[in-house]
């Protein structure tokens, strides 16, 4: 049997190239380094246009009531432990603090966490001091909930809500005790 021609095989570096064989070495892909900075940059743009679309009104309404909530569980331990009267005084649209001065209520000053505030727009009030409605018009500004000295609070009952129907009730007893509950948790029990 005569010996043809024997073809020659591809050399071993060939063989084990990583690249294709048909690429040049100057055709590259990008680093993973590359593909996190492009991440981090979508990220960082959504981020950003979630922002500025704003918050859920529901998330707004949720957000106050537990700030009044809170303010209103440090002014009843500021009044015990001064040894001072405050209250809190409602409008339509904001709230305020108040000290009992020499002859009258008057304003908090100098205290940052006991300042004037306004309420959101999406935020609606409904006040019941001991089982009566409250009314925000009248003009006299007189303070509606008490917190004293010896711990004592106005029995209150103030639900926040909005248009969506999302409500928060704030209930103060005359111990000082204060519940805040959704208006949803209220009816299933």
């Amino acid at each position: 049997m005569p010996m043809g021609r024997v073809m020659p095989l591809a050399s071993i570096s060939q063989v084990y190239s990583t690249r294709p064989l048909n690429c040049s070495p100057k055709v590259r892909g990008f680093t993973l380094l590359e593909l996190l900075a492009v991440l981090l940059i979508i990220g960082i743009v959504i981020s950003f246009a979630t922002l500025s679309i704003g918050q859920n009104t529901s998330r707004i309404v949720e957000d106050e009531a537990e700030r009044l909530h809170g303010l209103i569980q440090l002014a009843s331990e500021e009044a015990v432990l001064q040894g001072r009267d405050l209250a809190l005084e409602f409008a339509r649209d904001q709230y305020r603090f108040l000290e009992l001065g020499a002859e009258a209520w008057q304003p908090v000053e100098g205290d940052a966490m006991f300042r004037e505030r306004a309420l959101p727009e999406a935020v609606e009030l409904e006040l019941v001091l001991e089982g009566l409605p409250a009314s925000f018009e009248d003009k006299k500004n007189l303070p509606k909930i008490f917190i004293l000295s010896s711990g004592e609070l106005t029995p209150f009952e103030l639900t926040l809500k909005n248009d969506e129907g999302e409500e928060y009730s704030l209930q103060g007893f005359i111990n000082g005790k204060l519940v805040l509950s959704r208006a949803e948790d209220d009816d299933e029990n």
